[in-house]
């Protein structure tokens, strides 16, 4: 009489046991694309820097987290528009989530040379969310560079070419410190995203249908 309750027994601990990992704890979002062009006036030698930032609950489960474009040579400079700088640098990367909070960001950095040829020079930075809709999306992320809190520092900064500069790479991405941090308006990079989001719908999100070709604008300074 033994043996039947063993196996109920067995049976029941195979259920939980399936039960537990057919249960969704993690959402995933798949995005590709390009960074695709920057525009810049009086500037033409320019590269992009960029990296996401994200909340403690995501984490990279595939992909490249972070990169660096090549130089370009900005060109077809008009009255109406900066010299556009052309990159179309791939991006590819695989986050996984156990809640929307801290939804991931790409951070990007503009460098380049100036009139008097000085090379690495911070152009600008910038931030913006990536969509939170399926699709593909056209995100102009407008950049901004920070300038130093006194007259006397912004000219010994033109003249020596040491323009102020983050420590933090992903600052821009961050609230805290940006009320007291000077900046200047500068620039415009093209980021185009292919976004797929597997699994919300389990975790009790609403998911809207896969949307066309929508163009959002980044944050400001």
């Amino acid at each position: 009489m033994a043996t039947p309750a063993t196996s109920t027994s067995a049976s029941a601990a195979d259920g939980a046991a399936k039960s537990e990992l057919n249960q969704q704890t993690h959402f995933v979002m798949m995005v590709t694309g390009q960074i695709e062009s920057g525009r810049y006036e009086g500037l033409d030698s320019l590269y992009c820097r960029y990296t996401f930032a994200h909340g403690d609950d995501w984490l990279v489960a595939r992909g490249v987290e972070e990169g660096i474009t090549q130089i370009s040579t900005a060109t077809g400079a008009s009255a109406q528009a900066a010299p556009l700088a052309v990159w179309n640098f791939p991006i590819d990367v695989t986050l996984r989530a156990t809640g929307a909070h801290g939804w991931p960001q790409i951070v990007l950095s503009v460098y380049g040379t100036d009139a008097f040829g000085r090379s690495d020079m911070i152009v600008g930075y910038g931030a913006a969310h990536l969509p939170m809709t399926p699709g593909r999306h056209e995100l102009y992320v407008r950049t901004f560079r920070p300038l130093a809190s006194s007259l006397l520092g912004r000219l010994q900064s033109w003249l020596l070419g040491q323009r102020p500069e983050f420590r933090d790479s992903q600052f821009p991405s961050k609230g805290e410190g940006r009320d007291v941090t000077r900046v200047q308006s500068f620039g415009c990079v093209k980021v185009v995203a292919d976004v797929t989001l597997q699994g919300m719908e389990e975790l009790g999100y609403s998911v809207p249908p896969l949307s066309r070709p929508a163009v959002r604008l980044g944050p400001g300074p």
